[in-house]
């Protein structure tokens, strides 16, 4: 019963905080929105109120052979009908405004939530789920625009409207209709509010569908060199069933509403119907009045039943767009200062570790980096190596602040990194993760992310700096080629030479490459070693390498074995203690690689 409880406050939390999204959409145009109001609301009242009234009043003509009248009734007819479609098409306009106006805003705010979320989400995330998300949001939006700008005024205004003119004609007639409307109104909320529950499981059942073909496409060519289509094909079943559950079970919870108002709504015309009868026999209403009621009762119950129609489409709506807004609230665990601090000016970008302990969430107990202390000066030359597991890379997060220290702190130029903006923080950073991956953009674009701002002079030179030019000559059109999704059409070398460019392009005065050497070849290498060291120069430089060669001239040689450093030296003095790890690491490399020993299980 708890666990339900807190369910249903967090339901109630998420359906609140996409009414409150979806409204600041809709008032981003806040002209539009209330013209688009004032236009339809007399359209909706031309069409659906005053019509049937001349209609009325004609029908009198005729019965009474005033048929000079019937041709005035005829021509406000039609001129009600032009005023209706000028208004509503008026309204129309501003409508499709607002919506592409809203749309954009919620999408934005959406995809920017998304974007800000911490690092460990990226890793957890399915990405083809947050597509699909980010693109349902606004069709989700849409559709509730639809429901503010259109459904509700219209059937508000026929509702008000027609039960105003039935009391001016008959008091009764209005009580009655009312307690009836009433009634169906009253069955429909009923209904509606377990139905909702079966729209979100259906959403969740979307998302995990295209979570799951996004995460195969993703991997096409993982698949195709496994030949695994049909291993894929049969690992979309489940989610294939799921959603086919959960459409069932939404389809069927809408037959017995569906039903029952048709009912109530039949036993609604038909009492008035009766009563109607009734009071004509007793010529307490003129027939006019009869046909007049039973033409607004035909609306009003037809427009009682298009409200079922707005809460079942509201249903819709709501279950589209509530798991984009569930992942919205995600909390994030790496988050700015209420008042962040700001890097004094000047090249000092001096960095110290102090008794830094980190553990993953899924392991509190087991730590990745623990009593870790290190100060590095500016302009200091820093390699990092250790058997795979040695919470070397783990560091380099904890530097970028893709996650938070769980003991000590970073400090950088005597200020803790928490007290920074994450913002200010990285733009002192250039870093080159173990597997760069790239935009699905061309080799250009990709290597100008570094620095946007740049010239194509400075592209140009990162470029040849990287050896790009190397292989970007040779492509079909050059820099302006793309690279396919992640980069895949290009080799895991030439991808590591353009996340160098890009880092070299930032020209950020600290470094923090982990594996930048790892996919290239041995010429390559050394042509990169050169650039890097070049680039180095007057700057703070951490390297992860299991390269040996990529490190051998750095001022400092930091040795990590299951998070803690154990050696610490030049290379040369790291080679004298031969009982050291760095020496063993040393002896086992084969070509330049590390060799991993059997006994290496750490975190």
């Amino acid at each position: 019963m708890a666990t339900d409880s807190k369910t249903a406050r967090r339901d109630k939390h998420i359906t609140r905080q996409i009414h409150r999204l979806f409204w600041l959409g809709n008032i981003q145009d806040k002209p539009g929105l209330i013209i688009c109001y004032l236009c339809r609301i007399p359209a909706f009242a031309a069409y659906n109120i005053f019509i049937p009234l001349v209609s009325a009043y004609a029908i009198q003509a005729i019965m009474q052979q005033h048929f000079d009248k019937v041709t005035v009734y005829a021509a406000w007819v039609i001129i009600l009908s032009l005023v209706y479609s000028a208004l509503w098409s008026l309204g129309g306009a501003f409508v499709s405004h607002n919506a592409i106006v809203g749309g954009k805003y919620v999408q934005k705010e959406i995809f920017s939530n998304f974007l800000h979320k911490d690092y460990e989400f990226f890793t957890t995330a399915y990405f083809g789920s947050l597509g699909a998300q980010a693109i349902r949001i606004r069709d989700a939006f849409n559709g509730y625009g639809e429901l503010v700008t259109l459904s509700i005024p219209k059937q508000t205004t026929i509702v008000l409207a027609g039960v105003g003119v039935i009391a001016f004609q008959s008091p009764l007639l209005a009580m009655v209709t009312v307690a009836t409307m009433v009634c169906v109104l009253s069955f429909t909320l009923w209904s509606s509010s377990w139905r909702l529950k079966f729209r979100r499981v259906l959403s969740g059942a979307n998302s995990q569908i295209a979570a799951d073909i996004g995460d195969a496409l993703t991997h096409g060519t993982t698949v195709k060199s496994f030949a695994m289509e049909h291993y894929e094909e049969t690992h979309l079943q489940p989610s294939m069933t799921q959603w086919a559950r959960a459409q069932r079970r939404s389809w069927l919870s809408s037959l017995p509403a569906d039903n029952g108002r048709m009912i109530l709504a039949a036993i609604a015309t038909a009492t008035l119907l009766i009563l109607s009868a009734r009071l004509y026999e007793h010529h307490t209403i003129s027939i006019t009045v009869v046909v007049l009621v039973q033409l607004y009762v035909i609306k009003l119950v037809t427009s009682t039943l298009d409200i079922a129609e707005i809460v079942k489409r509201y249903e819709e709506v709501m279950g589209m767009a509530y798991e984009p807004v569930k992942t919205m609230l995600v909390p994030t665990t790496v988050n700015d200062s209420a008042k962040p601090k700001r890097l004094p000016k000047g090249p000092q970008h001096q960095l110290t570790l102090h008794e830094v302990s980190f553990a993953y969430p899924e392991a509190p107990d087991k730590y990745a980096v623990g009593s870790f202390d290190l100060s590095i000066k500016p302009g200091e030359k820093i390699g990092l190596v250790g058997y795979s597991g040695s919470g070397k890379t783990t560091l380099t997060k904890l530097l970028m602040r893709f996650m938070d220290v769980s003991a000590g702190q970073i400090t950088l130029d005597g200020r803790d990194i928490r007290d920074l903006r994450q913002a200010d923080l990285r733009a002192c950073i250039s870093y080159v993760p173990q597997e760069p991956l790239l935009f699905h953009r061309n080799v250009y674009e990709n290597i100008s992310y570094g620095k946007p701002t740049a010239s194509e002079t400075q592209v140009m030179a990162a470029a040849r700096a990287a050896y790009v030019q190397e292989f970007a000559q040779d492509l079909p059109e050059g820099y302006d080629t793309l690279v396919g999704e992640r980069g895949v059409k290009l080799s895991g070398g030439q991808r590591q030479r353009v996340a160098i460019a890009r880092a070299l392009l930032r020209d950020a005065p600290i470094l923090v490459l982990d594996e930048a050497t790892s996919a290239l070849d041995s010429h390559s290498e050394k042509l990169i070693q050169e650039a890097l060291w070049k680039l180095m120069k007057d700057r703070t430089a951490i390297v992860v390498a299991h390269r040996l060669s990529t490190i051998q001239r750095m001022d400092r040689i930091v040795v990590m074995d299951k998070g803690h450093i154990v050696q610490i030296g030049t290379h040369t003095e790291l080679l004298k203690q031969k009982q050291g790890i760095y020496a063993q690491l040393w002896a086992h490399q084969s070509g330049g690689y590390v060799g991993i020993p059997e006994a290496s299980t750490t975190a």
